[in-house]
């Protein structure tokens, strides 16, 4: 485990699973999996033993990150858009807000009045 700050995690891994748990950062060790709260280091990557695994993997923030994610499921969507239209209508800002007034100014819902009111509805 290395610079984890959630607790659970080391105590999971001891009394759940009954690992061995150790603390050290030398690359050289001896682990069968590598744990850290941020993301890992091409060094780090490179280092690891056939049988070693890790918990995160190279770039995976373009799917962490909520900017990076919109983008890359607005261009899937354009390249597939049978497959990847499951997702709801993105922008990221401040770079779209143009297109965010122009979608928020089409798509204006029509006030009406509740169908309970005393209003009478045409």
């Amino acid at each position: 485990m290395s610079k984890s700050e959630y607790p659970i995690i080391e105590q999971v891994a001891r009394e759940v699973l009954g690992w061995k748990v150790s603390k050290s950062e030398n690359l050289n060790s001896e682990y069968d999996l590598f744990w850290q709260d941020l993301g890992i280091d091409s060094e780090k990557l490179s280092s690891l033993k056939p049988y070693q695994k890790i918990n995160h993997f190279p770039a995976m923030y373009h799917v962490t990150r909520k900017t990076f994610l919109a983008r890359n499921l607005k261009r899937l969507y354009k390249l597939f858009p049978l497959e990847f239209n499951f997702a709801p209508k993105t922008w990221v800002l401040p770079n779209e807000i143009c297109d965010l007034r122009n979608y928020a100014e089409q798509t204006k819902p029509v006030p009406q009045a509740p169908k309970n009111s005393r209003f009478k509805q045409s």
